[in-house]
């Protein structure tokens, strides 16, 4: 497996930053104008069928699992017509090609019938269906069961050729019949993910699914008949690492952009994490380990970008599986493409939500680090670009659906809500202010955007839903409710979701903090000065910015701050889950709390103001659920137990950007010490943790000589991060998490 790590470590460091999937654009610029007289589904499915049987086949002597792709750097000639293609009204992404990703497939339905027995359901539903709209669109479907099949009996055909047999009965398999084995059916899960992810949809960020579950039967058969080893297991897990690493480009797609970025539009993989999901629960709610569960945590490549492996922590987990969790802590030491989420938190707030037992125990993680209930709930962002094509959306509703994605009605976000209401107060000019009228104002406004933003949501899917068979995404071949109902999933699957994210949350909560510390308990200030000294961005007020920044922060753990933490928190999370419930049983549609903001906080604090916590202006807010840098002066420890203070049954996400001084955990005593702290805070309800661990002076060297750092890895939101391949400002608030 040397040769194959090796390849995916050169292909993620030193491939062209503008290596271009030519192969596809060629195809799709030749095809842009083609069928312009089918529907969109039938369309997508042509034109799809035409680009399968024309790619080529790469396919290298130590490939254990076949699918890769073809991309290079362009010729003048090449760039031009790539740049054209991509600006052309015409472009197929546009109009037929609409991204399917953002989301978990049925992956055990498709392990369990393969293309050949979901072909043969498809071809007699179809038989039965009297509505026209229904019926092309599985016909659609059914044509790239058929394109796909061709593909993988070609590759199988290639291999043959090449006298690589093992694999092209493998490929054989998976096009012809449901799999019939673990190394059969691991091949048909990557030619699934690798044409969606290569081939179709920009920024795919597919969740992978619980392999170490959906292949356990597979794999402990394989076994027992004597077919199959635990270490050609492991070498096949290992090469679908690797494939997953070959299909990307560089740089960060969240603050990175085309000068210094390969895009989505040159490699539509570039930067998407694919999300691979281990241990957990099972339905009746037991540790769900098993063998497979270790092996895919052993063949973690800590130089790999994908996938991203997503641990379901269970209570107890580091007792009932020392051997496990002794892996997985010492791979989160090594690599940063690893997360941890609390099994029991993410659950707890589903039922709150209001969904059944088993329903909240099906949840997966997808995305820059987001939450769904499953393969049967689509998220309401994710529906086809160009849905509003064919519902004939009136003027007036194009307006009312225009709503802001995980914000609040203000421009900036939480920490702006919390300054308007803090100048609101201000003007009364008055000693009765209380920090119950800023919770009390604060939380009106945010009451306010949810009641519209529940509703814009319910007219949206309304709209959705009047002509839900009219297109179709590569994903609706392998989504249950999209094959039962005949109809697109962001229109026909059992439950619809949006994010409703408390976005910048340390920032907010040190400003409640600082109003209460310095205003209403120790009176340094009145509120008409603190607001004067933080519009002035604190020029001439040194002495109002230190007590601003010498006042309790989260992060601390003192008894003021974890107060604030946890009343905002639960009376967010409560608000939010309780106006899901009319939308729920009416229509199945709610939002889901959590507290993510990506890298938007860099963003947004780039064009606001200051902030009584003594943030100054245009510099970054606080990211996800982390404190604000340099607010943990008390210790990793004290940071744990202020997180603590956060619902355990009220969030299903939130990143913790854990940046570890790697000096401090190095060695047998590190890892011993690592593990246990961890454990400890994911058995006291934690809710998440992924790990960054180097040092900011390791961070500081890297950018001054790029080149003697090529594969130092973090930890940005969801996903991992070449920390060479940033651009700058990135890079800043990077050291300044570890400082």
């Amino acid at each position: 497996m040397k040769q194959n790590i090796e390849e995916a470590k050169r292909a993620l460091t030193q491939k062209p930053m503008f290596a271009t999937s030519i192969e596809r654009i060629l195809i799709l610029n030749e095809l842009k104008s083609s069928y312009q007289e089918l529907s969109q589904p039938l369309r997508f499915s042509k034109i799809l069928s035409i680009l399968l049987s024309r790619v080529s086949l790469p396919l290298e002597s130590y490939d254990l699992i076949a699918g890769r792709c073809v991309d290079r750097e362009l010729t003048d000639k090449e760039e031009a017509l790539f740049q054209a293609y991509i600006k052309s009204p015409d472009c197929l992404k546009k109009k037929v090609f609409w991204s399917s990703g953002h989301c978990v497939y049925s992956w055990e339905m498709l392990v369990n019938e393969g293309l050949s027995g979901l072909h043969a359901r498809v071809s007699a539903q179809r038989d039965q269906t009297a509505s026209h709209g229904k019926r092309a669109f599985l016909s659609a479907v059914l044509e790239i069961y058929e394109a796909m099949i061709a593909y993988i009996l070609r590759y199988a055909d290639e291999a043959e050729r090449k006298g690589m047999t093992e694999m092209a009965r493998n490929l054989h398999s998976a096009a012809t019949k449901a799999p019939d084995g673990f190394a059969s059916a691991l091949q048909l899960l990557w030619i699934v993910t690798m044409i969606n992810c290569a081939y179709i949809s920009e920024n795919p960020t597919l969740t992978v699914g619980r392999l170490d579950q959906i292949l356990y039967p597979l794999y402990k058969a394989d076994i027992e008949k004597g077919v199959l080893t635990r270490e050609q297991a492991k070498n096949y897990i290992i090469d679908y690492y690797c494939k997953h690493n070959l299909i990307m480009g560089r740089g960060e797609h969240q603050v990175g952009d085309a000068t210094n970025s390969t895009t989505f539009q040159r490699i539509t993989n570039f930067d998407a994490p694919q999300y691979l999901l281990l241990a957990g629960t099972d339905r009746h709610g037991a540790l769900a380990v098993n063998e497979l569960t270790e092996l895919f945590a052993e063949c973690i490549v800590p130089e790999f970008k994908n996938p991203v492996v997503v641990v379901r922590y269970a209570k107890g987990m580091d007792q009932m599986s020392p051997r496990l969790w002794h892996i997985l802590c010492e791979r989160a030491l090594a690599s940063a493409s690893l997360m941890f989420y609390n099994d029991e938190n993410v659950f707890s707030t589903f039922r709150r939500i209001g969904l059944d037992e088993h329903q909240a125990r099906r949840y997966a993680h997808f995305g820059c680090n987001w939450c769904s209930p499953g393969d049967n709930s689509a998220w309401m962002l994710s529906a086809p670009h160009s849905i509003h094509y064919d519902i004939k959306l009136t003027p007036q509703e194009i307006k009312e659906l225009n709503i802001p994605y995980m914000r609040t009605n203000s421009s900036h976000s939480w920490p702006e809500d919390f300054m308007i209401v803090m100048r609101e107060l201000a003007e009364l000019n008055s000693d009765e202010v209380s920090i119950e009228d800023f919770y009390r104002r604060f939380f009106a406004r945010m009451s306010d955007f949810i009641d519209r933003k529940l509703a814009y949501l319910s007219k949206e899917l309304a709209a959705r839903k009047r002509n839900p068979s009219s297109a179709l995404t590569f994903g609706d071949c392998f989504f249950e409710d999209s094959l039962k109902n005949a109809e697109c999933f962001s229109a026909g699957a059992k439950y619809h979701f949006e994010l409703q994210s408390f976005q910048m949350f340390g920032t907010v909560a040190d400003c409640f903090i600082a109003v209460d510390q310095l205003v209403m308990i120790e009176k340094k200030l009145t509120l008409k000065q603190l607001l004067e000294a933080t519009e002035a961005n604190f020029k001439g007020y040194a002495n109002v910015l230190a007590l601003c920044r010498n006042a309790d922060k989260y992060g601390m753990d003192t008894p003021l701050s974890s107060k604030h933490v946890k009343r905002l928190s639960h009376t967010a999370c409560d608000m939010v889950i309780e106006k899901n419930k009319p939308y729920l049983e009416k229509e199945g549609l709610f939002l889901v709390p959590c507290m993510q903001s990506d890298t938007w906080h860099l963003k947004y604090g780039e064009g606001f103001g200051a902030t009584p916590d003594g943030r100054l202006a245009n510099t970054p807010y606080s990211q996800n659920t982390r404190p604000s840098n340099g607010a943990c002066t008390n210790g990793l420890t004290a940071m744990f137990n202020s997180m603590l203070s956060l619902p355990q049954d009220g969030l299903v996400s939130g990143a913790l950007n854990l940046d570890i001084d790697a000096n401090e955990f190095a060695g047998k005593n590190g890892l011993y010490l690592f593990s246990a702290l961890l454990a400890a805070y994911f058995n006291k309800g934690g809710l998440h943790a992924q790990v960054s661990s180097t040092t900011a002076e390791q961070l500081k060297k890297a950018k001054e000589t790029p080149s003697e750092y090529r594969d130092l890895r973090v930890r940005v939101t969801g996903y991992s991060g070449l920390f060479v391949d940033m651009c700058e400002r990135l890079q800043d608030d990077i050291i300044a998490r570890f400082e």
